[in-house]
């Protein structure tokens, strides 16, 4: 299997088509396009990348993480204490005791779940996956490889079977599990089946543990095989549209809650 051991930057810099590119061709090529544009990181997305780092390799996480001191910085002390802080923790990222505070709960209710703490025993973490299709390098970072087992850590509002079945849908979960189990079966690996753990951001941080399903795989499967159709054929002929691709009069129709107005 062509996998190498990666930081997290390293991987999203590195040259191949993510489940995320799939996500913005999905939108439009003209999304993907010009998503290359540096983007900032929002506060979700650092508690999700610290909780990931704190449960998936613990012992990684302060060359990565650090957390900033409790102190008044309108002080003299306190500025002199932050100011100590910060020339320590130069390259790192930075969250606070509250945010440290949190990811510890969630760390907690994961490994307290029987099925998921053995899930995220005794395998591999954060192995970066690369593979070929048509010419076209692609890329994967599972979150933890066990087995036969590819699982992938999510932080969510909610946990609950139907709520999360919904948010899996919006953010095409699908479409990760399919494009994950491709990629590891052309890269060599004997993977099959695609799990997710769902741990919610708030207290009581409830955990749910879930198998990618048949119909998840098979829908996932065409949607990213489309994606990834478009992202040839726009890279064959430079031209990378917005939500025509031939333009087009669309008729304006009043949306179905309002037409019972009528």
């Amino acid at each position: 299997m062509d996998k190498r051991q990666m930081t997290n930057a390293e991987y999203h810099a590195a040259e191949g088509v993510s489940k995320s590119d799939l996500d913005l061709i999905h939108i439009s090529p003209m999304h993907y396009v010009t998503s290359k544009e540096e983007r900032s990181q929002t506060p979700d997305m650092l508690l999700g990348s610290a909780c990931h780092k704190l449960i998936l390799e613990p012992e990684d996480f302060d060359n990565e993480f650090a957390v900033a001191p409790e102190c008044d910085r309108r002080t003299k002390e306190g500025k002199a204490i932050y100011a100590e802080f910060t020339a320590n923790s130069a390259g790192k990222s930075v969250i606070t005791q509250e945010q440290m505070n949190t990811i510890t709960a969630m760390r907690d209710a994961v490994m307290a779940h029987p099925i998921a703490a053995k899930l995220l025993t005794g395998g591999s973490a954060e192995q970066s996956v690369f593979w070929e299709e048509d010419g076209i390098i692609c890329k994967c970072r599972p979150d933890y490889l066990k087995d036969r087992y590819c699982i992938d850590l999510k932080t969510t509002r909610s946990a609950k079977p139907d709520e999360f079945t919904k948010s899996a849908y919006n953010f095409r979960y699908h479409v990760q599990a399919a494009w994950y189990l491709r990629g590891l079966k052309a890269a060599g690996a004997d993977v099959t089946e695609f799990m997710f753990i769902a741990v919610e951001k708030e207290p009581p941080f409830a955990v749910c543990v879930y198998l990618a399903g048949e119909d998840m795989l098979l829908l996932g499967g065409r949607e990213a095989q489309s994606d990834l159709d478009t992202y040839i054929k726009c890279t064959k002929t430079g031209i990378w549209y917005g939500y025509d691709e031939k333009p087009a009069i669309h008729e304006l129709m009043l949306p179905a809650w309002a037409r019972k107005e009528i």
